[in-house]
């Protein structure tokens, strides 16, 4: 049994380095979405080899054992406030797993990540630590080249996004991939102490830093800098021991900013006095919070409001939140009036753009406290333990999370390093484990049994694993069908999703959608027969999505829509699709498009009245909304009030647009 509790040791410790090297790494182009999917679904596998092969060891050992640390009670509240805003969520499929395309941040993953913790402080040796970054900075090494390469050009043709004017590598998103860098800088400098080589990983990763133009990032970095520098001078290391590597750093970085910018005029105005300062023009397909652009702080104002609204609503929300990893639904119901007049007023957000409003409007004062509580606790440890440049290293590079997380979000990649980093100094500082052991009384046939269901149970979990990232592939390929128009074709891999995950209420949701269109085509079709039968099957997969996720606003919104196409067959769907936006309503009171399209079916049920002031209230709701003004004007003329057309008209002509020609022309 020696032999086993030795590869048992080689698995834990080759696992840990294989997560670290490949979860920064890996993408593909056949998921639903491209970057975290894998990443969370590659640190389910990893965690759960690294989980049973500590699990074999004990039994190799005859003993269970798990090492004793400062931050056990903070972890242990962390976990429970987690799990309780989970139990009592407004969505426990998002709050146990994730929302479905961030998917870190579920309950699932924060057992993944401790689970994380505790096996590396219990089986890993301190000379294990630098084996480690090393792997780190050579997994992070080839993300910044990738980066350099993406700046040139190498794969803008594959990507919407101006992916020159703000790279991502392979983490999908420039500000992410900022936070993984800023953590890492301040290693890559500890290492380059000792090996003046490692500077250029340091550079490069500022390089890389800058490519990202990430505002959060480089105010990160900035600070994190002083305090890594600063706390050595404290430390009373010597001179002659900084200075090559502090220099050289920090010329090349003066060079970098030189050549390159920040991307922050107010900045390179300065440091670039007479060249010219490239702008950031990026194609925008997602919210401006993730793309950049001129309006983020207005923007993120009103999603932080919506946050603290959420929190606040209820007594319920005050104490555990609306449910983990929950915002979406939040801030749906929540949101500010005035994020209507911006730009992104129709745009979904599935966090709150600051990691600490998201605990406490998802998890409440009893999540946010407990948050707050395991940060206190570490940054104390580190306080008072950082006496070695590997530590204070990690201190900086952990810290810097903290920093870019108050602008965004954590991530697959910076929620491992957060866990991690603090691991590793705390063994690094440890002059020997503080194990708690219990003796296990097993004699060898019992040990050979135990070894044996455990190998048999993480085949089955890996097994799992695959069917469910299977499912998510075969679901992708139906969804862009869809998207695509091409109904007929995404049918069978819509359904085989549906069949190999029947928890995803998204499967349900879009499977119903091309079964409504689906519907229609027989029914154009003069095939009757086929058409009900597939209206039927609209509907009940509708409800299964709802069943899953009642609170999800747009499944609510899919069921308006299915019911209207259906109205092709069958006229009387038209008030239970009206039923279904007034439920979509009630979950998003302050979304003026819910009014309008309320509107544009009272029209068609020839209810005049509950369409206009459901207009009226759209233009409430958001006073620039054109289609609102037009759509009044429309139904005033068909109840033969042209004075009120008129005027409608010319309000928005006289608030809103004078030179507007469209609208000019109906006053003429």
């Amino acid at each position: 049994m020696n032999r086993i509790s030795t590869i048992a040791d080689q698995i834990i410790q080759i696992s840990f380095l294989l997560l670290t090297i490949l979860v920064p790494l890996i993408l593909t182009p056949i998921n639903y979405e491209l970057f975290e999917y894998n990443k969370m679904m590659l640190t389910y596998g990893i965690t759960a080899v690294i989980t049973f092969a500590w699990v074999s060891k004990m039994i190799a050992q005859k003993r269970l054992f798990v090492a004793r640390t400062p931050f056990d009670i903070p972890i242990g509240l962390f976990v429970l406030s987690q799990f309780v805003s989970t139990l009592f969520s407004m969505d426990p499929i998002v709050s146990w797993f994730g929302y479905y395309s961030r998917f870190n941040g579920g309950m699932v993953s924060i057992i993944c990540y401790t689970l994380l913790f505790y096996a590396y402080v219990s089986n890993i040796p301190k000379e294990f630590g630098k084996k480690l970054l090393f792997s780190v900075l050579g997994s992070a090494t080839v993300v910044s080249v990738y980066g350099v390469l993406q700046h040139f050009g190498i794969d803008k043709h594959i990507w919407v996004q101006d992916v020159q004017a703000r790279v991502f590598s392979t983490l999908g998103q420039p500000n992410w991939l900022a936070a993984y860098l800023v953590a890492l800088i301040p290693i890559a400098m500890v290492l380059a102490i000792s090996n003046i080589s490692v500077s250029f990983v340091a550079i490069l990763f500022f390089l890389v830093l800058l490519f990202t133009r990430s505002r959060s990032g480089l105010a990160a970095f900035a600070i994190v800098d002083i305090l890594f520098w600063g706390t050595l001078f404290l430390k009373k290391i010597s001179w002659k021991t900084l200075r090559f590597p502090l220099i050289i750093c920090h010329l090349a970085f003066i060079l970098c900013l030189f050549f390159f910018g920040t991307g922050i005029p107010k900045i390179d105005k300065f440091i670039r006095q007479n060249q010219p300062t490239p702008q950031i023009t990026p194609v925008v397909s997602g919210p401006v919070l993730e793309s950049g652009g001129t309006e983020s702080g207005i923007i993120r104002k009103y999603v932080w409001q919506g946050a603290i609204n959420a929190w606040k609503s209820k007594p319920k929300n005050m104490l555990i939140g609306t449910g983990t990893e929950t915002f979406a639904f939040a801030f749906y119901q929540y949101k500010p009036i005035g994020h209507n007049q911006t730009s992104e007023w129709d745009f979904l957000y599935n966090k709150a753009h600051n990691e600490y409003l998201n605990f406490l409007a998802t998890t409440g004062i009893f999540g946010f406290g407990t948050y707050v509580f395991l940060i206190c606790a570490i940054i104390f440890w580190f306080v008072k333990n950082a006496n070695t440049l590997v530590v204070i290293g990690l201190f900086s590079g952990w810290l810097s999370l903290l920093i870019t997380n108050f602008f965004g979000f954590s991530v697959v990649v910076t929620q491992l390093l957060f866990f991690l980093l603090f691991a590793t100094a705390y063994v690094y500082q440890q002059k020997s484990s503080k194990l708690t052991y219990k003796n296990l009384k097993l004699n060898e046939k019992s040990q050979r049994f135990l070894l044996f269901l455990t190998l048999i149970l993480l085949t089955v979990v890996l097994i799992f694993l695959t069917l469910i990232w299977y499912a998510d592939k075969t679901f992708a390929t139906g969804y862009r069908l869809s998207r695509a128009g091409q109904y007929a074709k995404a049918y069978l891999p819509l359904r085989d999703s549906v069949g190999l995950n029947r928890f995803i209420p998204l499967y349900h949701d879009e499977y119903a959608v091309v079964l409504s269109s689906l519907a229609l085509g027989a029914f154009e079709a003069q095939d009757a027969t086929l058409a009900g039968t597939l209206a039927v099957y609209s509907l009940t997969e509708n409800d299964n999505a709802l069943r899953l996720s009642p609170n999800n606003v747009n499944f609510w919104k899919s069921r308006t829509k299915i019911f209207y196409a259906l109205t092709t067959i069958d006229s009387s769907y038209l008030p239970q699709a009206i039923d279904a936006l007034l439920k979509a309503q009630a979950l998003s009171p302050n979304d003026p498009k819910i009014s309008y399209n309320l509107a544009i079916l009272y029209g068609k049920l020839g209810e005049t009245d509950k369409a206009v002031t459901n207009l009226l209230e759209a233009k409430r709701l958001k006073p620039n909304y054109k289609d609102a003004y037009y759509a009044l004007y429309i139904f005033y003329k068909e109840i033969k009030q042209s004075t009120l057309a008129k005027d409608i008209i010319q309000t928005y002509l006289t608030t809103i647009d004078s030179q507007d020609s469209e609208f000019k022309k109906l006053v003429e």
